[in-house]
C-alpha cells in the first residue's frame, strides 16, 4: 500500500487512489467541481489542483493516483494562485443572478467563489449567450450557468444509460444539452439537477418555491417502490416541498428515481382532512367529532358476527405499525380471521404451504446483485419497476453478467447485451420447465437450452421474479420452478442464494413480515383459524356473506384486478373507511376516519430485502386527521379488549417481539439492518406444469404503471404528465391490420364489456398482444378483467377521432 504525506499528515492507501479521495480520508477538504465519488473521472474544472513536490506545475489532485512517497500541499501559495485564476475563469462569463437562482445558498460556485475567486471582474466584454433547452416537466434550465463540469453527462452515459446529454464545439463554443431537442425520457433524470454544481439544471416542479437556508430536514425512506431508498425531507412550515437522495451506499447510493423525488407533490391532493359519517338511513356523509365517527364504527363492527368482517389494507403506503395495528385490531379485537392486503394476487395456492420469510423476499443483498455472472428476470421490467435496483442490474452487466429476459414483451431496457425471451401471456412456468429439463441433461434446445448451458456455466446465478410472475394466475408454480432451478445449480445456500422474489410495490415486505395474510400472523406464525385472502373477500362481500369491509388506506376498485367484483362488494357490504384519500370507497362508506400519509408521521418501511427502516415525520397533514394506528388504538377502546399500546415506543416493542428485525435495539449508532437476513428458502416442493389454454382473440395484459401506482403518485400532477396512463400498446402491424393508429382512440371488447383508449404503437409488444396499465378511472382497461385464471382475451375496434 502507497504511503504518502499530505499537509503533513502521512496516510497509507489502497494503490491506485487518487490525492483527493486520500484527503478525504484525512478530513482535508480540495475544492472541486466536476468530481462526483460515483461518476467516472473527468477532471476539466481544474478547481481541484493541488501541489506536489517534484512535480513544476500543479497536479489535479481527482485524475492523479498516488504514489509511493509522494508529498502533496493543497494550501500552498501556488494552490491559492492556481485556484484563484481557475475561479476568475469561470465566472467571466457567469451570469450576476444568485438572488434568483434556485441554487442560491446550495450552491458549489457561490461557495468557492466567496473563498478563492476575485472581488471584482476584470473582464469588461459581453457575456455569452447560451440557450436554454426543454427537457421535459422536471428539469428546468438556465445554461448560461453552465459550467461545463459534465457531470450531467457523465450521468446520463454511466448511471441512468440513456445517452441523451452531451457536449457540443470547443472552448468557449462549447454548450451542454441534448443532442437533439426532445424530452429526457430516463426515469432517473431529477438527479441531474441535484448533482448539477450550479443552477444550470434545476427542479422544475421546485422552481422559485423556496430558499435551501429556509428548510428543516428529516431523514426519509421512499415509500414509493420496495427499494426503500434514502432520501432527506426539506420541509417549510409543515409542508414537504423537496425530497433529496440521502447517501446510502448499500442501496440508492446518491441517486433517486422521479417517482420518489417528484410524486411529492401528491400528497396534499384529494385529502380526506376530517371524520365523517352517514346519518342512520342517511345517504350524504356529515362531519363529526372523532368520539362519534369511532363509535359509530365500533357500532358496524359490532351489529354483525365477527366472521362477517373482513379488512383489506393497502401494502403501498401504509408503514409497519398501521399494518401491524390493523391486523392485531381485526384478529384480536373484532375477533375476525378475513385479513389481507394482497388485492392484485390471482394465485393464493402457496398459502397452503408454511411458505418463509426467504419464500417472499430477496436472497442476495442489492450490493451483491453487481458479482452475479449470469441473471435471469422472469416476468420483471426492472427499469420500471425498481429502478434502483435496475441500476445494480446495469452495473451487473457493465461488469460482463449475461442477463436474459422472459417476458411477455421486449422490456424497453437499458441494461447492456441484455437477451429477450419472448413468451406467450401466461406461458412463463411451460418455458422454466424446459430449463430445469435442460439442467437434469435433457435437451430441450432452442431458447430454453440457451438459458441452461448460461446457467450450468455461471458461478452465481440469480433469478429475480418481479411484477408479472408474483401476479400470474401460475405464481406459485413459478416459484417453486425458480427455487427448484437454482437448488440444482446448487445456487441456494448460506454461501450464495440467487433466488429473488422482488414485490414492487413500497411495504409488501411489511405486509407479509406482520401478518396481513388470512393464514398467518406476525413473525411467520401459522394459525388455526385461518381466513378468506383478498378475492374470496370480495365474492363473499359482494355474496352478501361479508356484511362489513373495514378498509385501511385501499379502494378496492382501484386496487383489485377485478373492479367489477370489487364494486359488487361495496355496493352491497357496509364499508367503514380508513385512509388518507378520498376515493370512491370513502364516498360508499359508512364512516370515514380521516388518516395521515407518508412523510406526516414516523413510520417503519420494510424493503424487498428485508431490511426494517424508519422514516421520520416532516410535515403536517390536514389538522384534524390523526395517525392510522391511533385511530384503531382509540377505536379498540370501544370493545372488551382494547390494543395493549398507546404510544409509538410501545407499539414498536411489539413489533419487535412478534419478529425480531423490527427490533432497532440490536443495531448500534447509524447502522440498518442487514440485508436478507432469512430463514432458508423452502425447497422439493412438488411442481406441475400446466399447458397454456388456446382461445381466441388477442391477448390482454395488464402491468404496472411506474408513474401512477400508488394513491399518492395517482394524485400527483408531476406524474401524470410523465405516465402513459390510458394507453394501450399494440404491436404496429396488429394496429395497421385492424386500421388503428397512433393515439388514435380503440374500443376494446369482453363479451359485454368495452372500454375506450389511446392508441400507441410499440415494436416491442408481440403480435396477437396488447398492452395496458392497471389505470384509474372509468376508461380503466381493469374494467375487462374478471378472469383470475389467465390473460383476458379482447377484441379490438378502431374508433374515428
Amino acid at each position: 500500500m502507497p504511503t504518502l504525506i499530505i499537509d503533513g499528515k502521512e496516510i497509507d492507501v489502497k494503490p491506485g487512489t487518487s490525492i483527493m479521495e486520500a484527503a478525504k480520508l484525512l478530513g482535508i477538504y480540495i475544492p472541486h467541481f466536476c468530481y462526483h465519488p460515483k461518476l467516472p473521472i473527468a477532471g476539466n474544472c481544474r478547481m481541484c489542483l493541488v501541489e506536489v513536490e517534484k512535480m513544476p506545475k500543479p497536479v489535479i489532485s481527482c485524475a492523479m493516483p498516488v504514489s509511493e512517497g509522494m508529498v502533496v500541499k493543497t494550501d500552498s501559495p501556488m494552490v491559492r494562485t492556481a485556484r484563484k485564476g481557475v475561479m476568475e475563469f469561470l465566472l467571466i462569463n457567469h451570469p450576476l443572478d444568485c438572488p434568483v437562482c434556485d441554487q442560491g445558498g446550495e450552491c458549489t460556485l457561490q461557495d468557492l467563489a466567496m473563498k478563492y475567486g476575485p472581488d471584482r471582474s476584470r473582464f469588461h466584454d459581453h457575456k455569452r449567450e447560451v440557450p436554454n433547452h426543454d427537457l421535459g416537466p422536471l428539469i428546468e434550465t438556465e445554461m448560461n450557468r453552465c459550467i461545463h463540469c459534465t457531470r450531467c453527462i457523465r450521468f446520463s452515459e454511466d448511471v441512468s444509460g440513456v445517452e441523451q446529454m452531451g457536449a457540443v464545439y470547443r472552448g468557449d463554443h462549447m454548450t451542454v444539452g441534448p443532442f437533439v431537442e426532445t424530452f429526457l425520457d430516463s426515469e432517473l433524470t431529477g438527479n441531474l439537477a441535484e448533482i448539477c454544481p450550479v443552477g444550470a439544471l434545476n427542479f422544475k416542479p421546485f422552481h422559485f418555491q423556496a430558499r435551501g437556508w429556509e428548510f428543516k430536514h428529516a431523514d426519509g425512506v421512499c415509500a414509493h417502490c420496495s427499494v426503500g431508498c434514502h432520501t432527506r425531507l426539506d420541509h417549510l412550515d409543515g409542508r414537504i416541498l423537496r425530497v433529496m437522495a440521502r447517501g446510502w451506499d448499500a442501496g440508492n447510493e446518491s441517486w433517486l428515481c422521479d417517482k420518489g423525488r417528484f410524486a411529492i407533490d401528491g400528497l396534499r391532493e384529494g385529502r380526506l382532512e376530517e371524520p365523517r359519517a352517514r346519518a342512520v338511513n342517511g345517504v350524504v356523509q356529515q362531519k363529526v367529532s372523532w368520539p362519534e365517527a369511532l363509535d359509530r364504527a365500533a357500532a358496524v363492527l359490532k351489529s354483525v358476527k365477527p366472521e362477517e368482517v373482513a379488512g383489506l389494507a393497502s401494502d403501498a403506503i401504509q408503514g409497519g405499525e398501521e399494518l401491524f395495528a390493523f391486523q392485531d385490531f381485526l384478529r384480536n379485537v373484532v375477533g375476525t380471521p378475513h385479513v389481507d392486503h394482497r388485492l392484485r394476487q390471482r394465485d393464493f395456492s402457496g398459502d397452503e404451504q408454511a411458505l418463509t420469510r426467504a419464500d417472499l423476499l430477496m436472497n442476495t443483498p442489492l450490493v451483491e446483485l453487481a458479482g452475479a455472472d449470469a441473471i435471469v428476470l422472469v416476468g420483471f421490467d426492472p427499469r420500471f419497476e425498481t429502478p434502483l435496483l435496475n441500476f445494480r442490474l446495469r452495473r451487473a452487466a457493465q461488469a460482463g453478467a449475461r442477463v436474459v429476459s422472459i417476458h411477455a414483451r421486449q422490456l424497453n431496457s437499458n441494461i447492456p447485451g441484455l437477451t429477450s425471451i419472448l413468451v406467450t401471456p401466461g406461458g412463463e412456468p411451460t418455458l422454466l420447465g424446459q430449463i430445469l429439463l435442460g439442467l437434469d441433461g435433457e435437451a430441450p434446445g432452442g431458447d430454453a437450452g440457451m438459458v441452461a448451458a448460461l446457467l450450468k456455466g455461471a458461478k452465481k446465478p440469480v433469478v429475480l421474479l418481479g411484477g408479472q410472475a408474483i401476479l400470474h394466475p401460475e405464481a406459485e408454480t413459478l416459484r417453486r420452478l425458480a427455487v427448484a432451478i437454482l437448488d440444482k445449480l446448487g445456487a441456494i445456500g448460506p454461501g450464495w442464494n440467487g433466488f429473488n422474489r422482488v414485490a414492487a410495490r413500497g411495504n409488501a415486505a411489511a405486509a407479509q413480515d406482520l401478518g396481513v395474510v388470512p393464514h398467518r400472523g406476525p413473525g411467520y406464525t401459522r394459525l388455526e383459524r385461518v381466513g378468506m385472502n383478498a378475492t374470496a373477500i370480495l365474492e363473499a362481500a359482494a355474496e352478501g356473506r361479508i356484511k362489513v369491509l373495514f378498509l385501511m388506506g385501499v379502494d378496492p376498485t382501484e386496487e383489485a384486478l377485478d373492479r367489477d367484483l370489487a364494486r359488487r362488494a361495496l355496493e352491497k357490504a357496509r364499508v367503514i373507511h380508513l385512509g388518507a384519500y378520498g376515493c370512491e370507497a370513502a364516498r360508499v362508506a359508512e364512516v370515514v376516519l380521516a388518516g395521515l400519509a407518508p412523510g406526516e408521521k414516523s413510520m417503519t418501511l420494510t424493503n424487498c430485502e428485508g431490511r426494517v427502516q424508519h422514516s421520520a415525520r416532516a410535515g403536517n397533514g390536514p389538522l384534524e386527521a390523526k395517525e392510522d394506528w391511533r385511530i384503531l388504538r382509540g377505536l379498540s377502546d370501544r370493545f372488551a379488549a382494547p390494543l395493549g399500546y398507546n404510544d409509538l415506543e410501545a407499539l414498536r416493542k411489539r413489533l419487535a417481539a412478534s419478529d425480531h428485525r423490527y427490533d432497532f435495539a440490536r443495531l448500534g449508532p447509524g447502522e440498518t439492518p442487514r440485508a436478507c437476513d432469512h430463514s432458508p428458502v423452502t425447497k422439493g416442493l412438488p411442481v406441475t406444469v400446466r399447458p397454456v389454454e388456446q382461445a381466441s382473440g388477442i391477448h390482454l395484459v395488464l402491468e404496472s404503471c411506474l408513474y401512477r401506482d400508488d394513491p399518492v403518485t395517482w394524485r400527483s400532477p408531476v406524474m401524470s404528465r410523465l405516465a402513459r396512463d390510458g394507453r394501450l400498446r399494440i404491436h404496429p402491424d396488429d394496429a395497421k391490420g385492424l386500421a388503428i393508429v397512433q393515439d388514435g382512440l380503440v374500443r376494446v371488447l369482453q363479451g359485454e364489456k368495452r372500454v375506450e383508449l389511446r392508441a400507441e404503437l410499440d415494436a416491442r409488444i408481440p403480435l396477437g398482444v396488447v398492452f395496458g396499465d392497471f389505470g384509474q378511472g372509468e376508461h380503466s382497461p381493469r374494467e375487462l378483467c374478471d378472469d383470475a385464471r389467465g390473460h383476458g382475451r379482447v377484441s379490438l375496434v378502431a374508433l374515428p377521432g
